[in-house]
């Protein structure tokens, strides 16, 4: 009796399972030639549902009887159709639990992938935050916006025009801070520049240098095939640390070109500014130097550096095409014909 009841319920379940890959494998067509598993391991969970199959056959209770008077009566109606079908229930069951082994193992497409990737190229801007950023940008006090806040309305401007490249910001003073590390969310980044005061680092210095260096180390895990720094700045380097000159030699070895950008208009002190250190800098890396005297010049000068810029490819890791949820619908479907015939035709009394 009990191996009659597991044959039977595994039959229905077999069957019931083959009907539903059938139809599956159906859909797919040719591309059944290409469905691989994730996770195969997990199949090795299918002689769960078995083995509780067979577990249920002897714990089960034992089906409940009733007296009838007439016995005779009873064999010449018969049981009926119905009665060939009563495990036909746990035989639904049992095929929607190795479908949803078959799930678990996350069967994916190789024909129907796809590479996540984006085009553009990698980009830190390393902005000057030294106290002589709040001048004015004409030089002339009390006119016009200070160099810094033009320099914010400028860089935001040139993300927004760069929707495909990740972007980092580096700021710098007497020393270098990162702002935001390369990212493609932009909205996120032009958020915290217009959050960027003068104050963050201590601004009385304008170490070039590790500005530079700080970028680069924000470049040195990138795969883009272009590598770009752009140097804010209005003033020369003085203070301590890493030289501008060996950092950029560094940069030009691993393929990042720098481009300088010397804002406002200069004092006859000519130790405030040294815009021959900025061409070098730009020029050990093929990159370019430019002089913004004024708010017009300086988004003259980025209009530039947006024309130069190429675009390259980063490729992200190859991800196949999820077939898992295909499975999960006749999983939902052979519970609810279980749930339904137990509760209507196939129902048992008592």
């Amino acid at each position: 009796m009990k191996l009659g009841w597991i044959l039977r319920v595994f039959g229905f379940g077999v069957l019931a399972a083959a009907v539903a890959l059938g139809v599956l494998l159906a859909a797919l067509g040719e591309d059944v030639r290409h469905v691989v598993f994730a996770h195969p391991l997990w199949l090795l969970l299918g002689v769960v549902p078995l083995a509780a199959l067979i577990v249920r056959s002897f714990t089960a209770p034992r089906p409940a009887t009733m007296r009838f008077s007439r016995k005779r009566s009873l064999e010449r109606v018969g049981g009926g159709f119905a009665v060939h079908l009563a495990e036909l229930p746990d035989g639904l069951r049992f095929a929607a639990a190795l479908l949803l082994v078959l799930t678990c193992a996350r069967p994916q497409s190789t024909r129907m992938t796809e590479r996540v990737e984006h085009e553009g190229i990698d980009i830190v801007i390393a902005l000057d935050l030294s106290d002589s950023m709040s001048n004015p940008m004409d030089g002339r006090r009390g006119l016009g916006l200070d160099r810094l806040t033009v320099a914010k309305q400028v860089i935001d401007e040139f993300i927004r025009r760069r929707p495909h490249d990740r972007i980092a910001l580096v700021g710098f003073g007497a020393h270098a801070s990162t702002i935001a590390p390369l990212t493609l969310d932009h909205a996120v980044l032009r958020n915290l520049i217009v959050q960027v005061r003068l104050g963050v680092v201590d601004g009385q210095e304008t170490a070039i240098g590790a500005g530079l260096g700080v970028s680069l180390n924000r470049l040195k895990e990138s795969q883009a095939a272009t590598k770009i720094i752009v140097l804010l700045t209005d003033g020369v380097h003085n203070a301590d640390g890493m030289d501008p000159d060996t950092v950029a030699q560094t940069a030009a070895e691993r393929g990042v070109v720098i481009y300088t950008v010397l804002m406002g208009q200069q004092t006859g002190d000519r130790s405030s500014v040294d815009a021959g250190q900025l061409e070098r800098l730009a020029g050990a890396t093929d990159g370019y130097a430019y002089l913004a005297e004024d708010t017009q010049t300086l988004e003259t000068s980025f209009q530039d550096l947006l024309d130069k810029l190429e675009k390259s490819s980063i490729e992200g890791e190859q991800i196949r095409a999820e077939l898992f949820y295909w499975l999960l619908w006749p999983v939902i479907l052979l519970l609810l014909l279980d749930v339904t015939l137990r509760n209507t035709r196939l129902r048992r009394f008592p």
